[in-house]
């Protein structure tokens, strides 16, 4: 036998006014899967870039120059900021959020480190690592964003 589930206004899994909880839902996803996306082709643009430069040294080189990491940098960050900002108000999981900024602080902090050309060092790793911390707060953002109980 089935049991009712009482749905209401307020319920004890967040502090989201349930009325728009849909629209919330939406909206959350879109900008989750927008920060996945982006923050996936960050690294798949570091791990790519050293091939690049080795195959095809003109292609490598461009997609190597400082100006490419502070537009991906332009998109990803206020991206995650409103998705993660967002994502806590409703799920309040610090740790989460945490890594979500953490993420976005190594993304960061590559544009400032040296530019190590063919290595994977330096600004590669960094980068990657906080691509892939956002890839991973992103999804788990989604998941926390999603009441089991409406």
């Amino acid at each position: 036998m089935e049991e009712a589930v009482f749905v209401s206004d307020t319920h004890s899994c967040c502090d989201v006014d349930h009325s728009q909880h849909e629209q919330f839902v939406e909206e959350s996803d879109r900008w989750d899967k927008l920060g996945m996306t982006l923050s996936g082709l960050c690294a798949i643009h570091c791990l790519l870039t050293p091939f690049l430069v080795l195959s095809v040294p003109v292609l490598g080189e461009a997609f190597e120059q400082p100006w490419v990491h502070i537009v991906m940098a332009l998109f990803v960050v206020p991206v995650g900021l409103y998705a993660f900002y967002s994502g806590f108000l409703h799920h309040k999981k610090k740790g989460l959020t945490a890594l979500g900024v953490a993420g976005l602080a190594m993304v960061c902090a590559g544009l400032l480190a040296p530019v190590s050309g063919i290595d994977l060092f330096g600004h590669d790793i960094l980068t990657i690592v906080g691509s892939l911390c956002l890839v991973v707060a992103h999804v788990l953002n989604r998941r926390a964003c999603l009441c089991h109980r409406h």
